[in-house]
């Protein structure tokens, strides 16, 4: 059976790239670059933190890194980059304001804001480029309990870390079988993808809605 191109297993391919163009830095900084692009982006400095991070799964699976060092070092510095990113937010907004960066409007519509998603909106940040970078010192502004952002925090970095580390390194070597797989059955494959993210906008609104009534 033919394997076609990059179209047709965009997601592979792109890893493919990262692979060849990042992993020449993961070899002469290590876990060092790792950790400080992941830290960074917690208070809101670009950094290449996820892609690093799938590279270093990568490079994990060929015994290139150590996996648990990768893992463990990704955690640590999503988590304390966060946790810092947060404390910036709760003693700059004063700041802020000074600079005219920060509206008493925009002040109001974030506590609204994470007031009323909580703990979710953490989760879902991570995996969205531009809030991932700002979320944690969004809820520092908004002056979210330590206790549920430490919460949230450690969920989103755990599903994170899973997602982007763990994952590219148990499935690296499943590459083929993935495209092969793909190439077969890529209506059924974006069939159940569909059907998952409309049942997950679907759940989260029913909660929303169902939370505005109590």
């Amino acid at each position: 059976m033919r394997f076609l191109p990059a179209p047709t297993v965009p997601m592979l391919h792109t890893l493919q790239t990262l692979v060849t163009d990042l992993s020449p830095y993961l070899h002469q900084y290590g876990y060092l670059l790792l950790a400080l692009a992941i830290a960074v982006e917690g208070f809101g400095i670009p950094a290449p933190g996820q892609a690093l991070l799938m590279v270093s799964g990568v490079l994990a699976a060929d015994g290139e890194l150590a996996l648990h060092w990768v893992l463990l070092v990704a955690a640590i510095s999503a988590f304390g980059g966060n946790l810092v990113g947060y404390f910036l937010g709760q003693r700059g907004d004063r700041w802020l304001r000074q600079k005219g960066w920060l509206s008493a409007a925009t002040e109001a519509r974030l506590h609204q804001f994470i007031e009323r998603h909580g703990i979710a909106v953490l989760l879902f940040s991570r995996f969205i480029e531009g809030l991932k970078q700002t979320m944690a010192l969004g809820c520092g502004l908004a002056r979210m309990p330590l206790r549920a952002f430490l919460l949230g925090n450690a969920l989103a970095t755990a599903v994170w870390v899973t997602l982007f580390g763990l994952g590219p390194a148990l499935l690296w070597h499943e590459r083929q079988p993935l495209m092969q797989f793909y190439q077969a059955h890529h209506n059924l494959t974006w069939g159940v993808g569909a059907a998952a993210v409309l049942t997950l906008a679907l759940t989260w609104r029913w909660r929303q809605r169902r939370q505005a009534t109590l």
